[in-house]
């Protein structure tokens, strides 16, 4: 199965001791069913709002994907907000969506989430409001990543309830230690240099002094 750079990214970051993979706002279901060969994973849930996404998928040739019997597959009709787990090991994809509908996503999620599973978001926009909100909340990161695809940023966040983890980032932190991250700070600069709201003129003094810091 052909994935993008960033469905690989994301991809890389599931624990390898999850039994259920959840990729929501699944779109084409190629990041979840790219798990069909894991042995550990024992199902795969793909979760869409979109009625047109659910119809594609139902038509899907899943049976080409899936040589193993004792692996299911459940296409879920639904909103992220909705999602009710199981009592499992997993891992969770969110990716491709706007940091408010992450966020209300996560929202859900976390009292639902244990101590075992493993969230692994991607938003592509109102990143610093989410960012935000999660520097505030139960979770911690495990890493972050930034990946450059089709003249385009992204970032990957890892997330855990475990507390050995250190809180998140308002700003991110691990994000511009590469040579992307550095294309990356000289992109957020220019890009909301330009903004005049107090929280985007803090984060464009904090990648300044980012610089300076190297």
């Amino acid at each position: 199965m052909n994935l993008s750079l960033r469905l690989k990214a994301l991809q890389q970051y599931s624990d390898d001791a999850a039994i259920e993979i959840w990729d929501i706002g699944c779109d084409h279901g190629l990041l979840g069913l790219s798990f069909v060969y894991q042995p550990n994973v024992q199902h795969i849930h793909l979760v869409d709002p979109s009625a047109l996404v659910v119809d594609s998928l139902f038509k899907k040739d899943l049976d080409s994907y899936i040589t193993r019997e004792d692996l299911k597959v459940t296409i879920h009709h639904s909103l992220g907000q909705a999602i009710k787990l199981t009592s499992s090991i997993h891992s969770i994809f969110i990716a491709g969506m706007g940091g408010q509908e992450i966020k209300s996503i996560v929202e859900n999620l976390i009292p639902q989430m244990t101590f075992k599973d493993r969230l692994i978001i991607s938003p592509h926009r109102n990143i610093l409001e989410l960012r935000t909100y999660l520097s505030h909340s139960k979770l911690r990161l495990i890493t972050e990543q930034v990946v450059f695809e089709d003249g385009q940023f992204y970032q990957i966040l890892v997330l855990s309830l475990v507390e050995d983890y250190p809180k998140v980032h308002a700003y991110g932190d691990l994000i511009w230690n590469t040579e992307t991250g550095e294309s990356y700070r000289k992109h957020q600069i220019h890009h909301f240099k330009t903004h005049r709201s107090g929280q985007s003129e803090a984060y464009v003094l904090y990648l300044i002094s980012l610089y300076s810091r190297n």
